[in-house]
């Protein structure tokens, strides 16, 4: 008879699986479940070699699984100066006042991306002449998410943007409504990156660093797996050195960023869909197809906010390839005939429709279903586009964007669109296949916090706590069934993760507090005591 490597009995484990819908024990052999049950039916794989840990009733989940995180962008942010602390703009000002303190000038100051300005008592972004203030010697470059930017002064003179500098095609140059001067805010890559290419990019070396560090804290909250939404290839290069060190300690499952044709045509000739392995897998392409909060392609104009957003016919940033629409279904058309995953950024209702449209078209052609695409984020979907996503099959992920976003979604949106955004429990309804995730370093990494979203609709905005959306928050069983078995299937691995049953891969974590139970306001702290990935413990903290 097989015997368990490692029991794990006295427990309250949630298996996720209908078969096993909950037990007290569970043993594993190798990287595999060997048993789920009662205490009874486990305790006889144990042998002489078996490691035991008594769970003393705590509850064990299989392990959460974020299905859009950018694990690099965590990775480059634990060797930045970090903002997550910041409450005021004179916090952020001291943030890089000691890190200039500490670097020769002339050379760049980073700021992470993992904050917001909800979380400051001013509500704003910092402008370039408060950074100038504390760092003038210094470039400065902070990066609020995923979409916009701040610049001091002296990175701005770097990349040429002045007063009559044209807004880039795409991206915006925000500017002081009386003088016309760039305030350094720049939203949209087109834009901050007039200030990014010129930043030395970071070595492999650090990349692989900050990957170690990025992913135990991950593992520290029970993250067993991910998917990357868009890498280049030197930073896929970065995972594989992770990979070959045997050093990973999260499963990921990487797409390839694509902007054109040439893209779609060079990067799917040589690798095979879903090439690697169970640790490490090239899982399709990602198509940024409008902005975030602040430039959404949206089918009616933005609210004016005052020294921010002042076109009031402002719709949005709708972003195709060169070639247009056109060149965007030959990009989709050739994925679907190579059989591709693509999954696709669209927030905004006017480029959610735009994409399901032409998803729609090429599934006439080569059926999409089983390629599984995906409408990333879906903050502002239609009625009509939802029956489509259903009809043609796609996927969707959510993440908890409001928590810290939720405060620019009202000022630009107004509040009824802010309150609609996200309509996750909707989308759950209708039966469409859907994964939970955080888009960390967006917003927060922690996977607890955007299950607590999920279920309460809670954001932050200056310090206090408000619901934004009510009627769209869902059950604690059905935010963790996101977590788990839907994003295993975003991720084309529902046969080996996402719940707990023998032959499933042994990932798996045990939870300081029980999620299910546990009050709304103790949600967020709940953190993993001990987490397994493979049969392996890679954190233990007080068991």
């Amino acid at each position: 008879m097989l015997r368990a490597d490692l029991v794990l009995r006295h427990g309250n484990i949630v298996t996720m699986d209908r078969d096993f819908p909950a037990a007290e024990s569970i043993a594993v052999a190798g990287d595999r479940i060997l048993a789920v049950g009662s205490d009874r039916e486990v305790e006889n794989l144990a042998g002489p070699g078996t490691r035991t840990v008594e769970l003393g009733g705590r509850t064990v989940v299989p392990g959460l699984h974020d299905s859009h995180i950018h694990t690099m962008g965590g990775a480059t942010d634990e060797l930045a100066v970090s903002l997550a602390e910041a409450r005021s703009l004179a916090d952020v000002q001291s943030a890089f006042a000691r890190r200039a303190a500490v670097t020769p000038p002339g050379e760049w100051l980073l700021g992470g991306s993992g904050w917001h300005e909800s979380q400051l008592a001013e509500g704003r972004l910092p402008t370039r002449v408060e950074l100038d203030a504390v760092a003038p010697n210094h470039p400065v470059f902070v990066r609020r998410g995923g979409h916009v930017a701040v610049a001091n002064g002296v990175a701005l003179a770097r990349a040429g943007i002045g007063k009559e500098t044209p807004d880039p095609a795409g991206g915006v140059i925000v500017r002081d409504p009386g003088t016309g001067e760039p305030t350094g805010v720049l939203i949209e890559r087109p834009a901050f990156g007039l200030v990014a290419k010129l930043i030395p990019p970071a070595t492999r070396e650090s990349l692989v660093a900050g990957l170690k560090l990025y992913t135990k804290k991950l593992n520290s909250r029970g993250v067993t797996a991910t998917l990357e939404p868009g890498l280049n290839l030197e930073e896929i290069a970065a995972y594989m050195d992770l990979w070959r060190q045997g050093a990973m300690t999260t499963r990921a499952r990487l797409l390839q960023r694509v902007t054109n044709l040439d893209d779609v045509e060079a990067l799917s000739s040589v690798l095979a869909p879903n090439f690697g392995d169970d640790w490490l897998r090239i899982g399709g392409f990602k198509f940024l197809s409008d902005g975030g909060i602040e430039a959404a392609y949206l089918g009616t104009p933005y609210r004016l906010v005052e020294g921010e957003q002042t076109d009031p016919d402002f719709v949005g940033k709708l972003l195709l390839p060169p070639g247009g629409i056109d060149e965007l279904r030959q990009m989709f058309t050739i994925a679907a005939k190579r059989g591709w995953q693509v999954q696709v950024h669209a927030v905004g209702d006017a480029a959610i429709g735009r994409v399901v449209d032409l998803m729609e078209e090429v599934d006439r052609i080569h059926k999409v279903r089983d390629l599984r695409w995906v409408i990333m984020h879906i903050f502002l979907p239609t009625e009509e586009s939802l029956e489509k996503i259903k009809r043609i099959g796609l996927w969707t992920t959510v993440q908890d964007h409001p928590v810290k976003l939720g405060h620019n979604m009202i000022r630009y949106w107004g509040d009824e669109r802010a309150a609609s955004a996200i309509p996750i429990r909707t989308i759950v309804a209708a039966g469409i296949p859907t994964g939970g995730g955080t888009d960390a370093p967006v917003v927060d990494w922690n996977p607890f916090e955007s299950m607590w979203w999920m279920t309460t609709r809670n954001i932050f905005i200056q310090g206090r706590t408000e619901v934004l959306g009510a009627d769209e928050a869902i059950s604690r069983e059905q935010a963790l069934r996101l977590y788990t078995v839907g994003s295993a299937g975003v991720a084309f691995a529902e046969d080996r993760l996402g719940s707990l049953a023998p032959g499933r891969l042994a990932d798996l974590a045990v939870l300081s507090d029980d999620f299910l139970t546990v009050p709304d306001d103790r949600v967020r702290d709940i953190q993993s005591v001990l987490t397994v990935v493979g049969g392996k413990i890679v954190h233990r903290n007080d068991l």
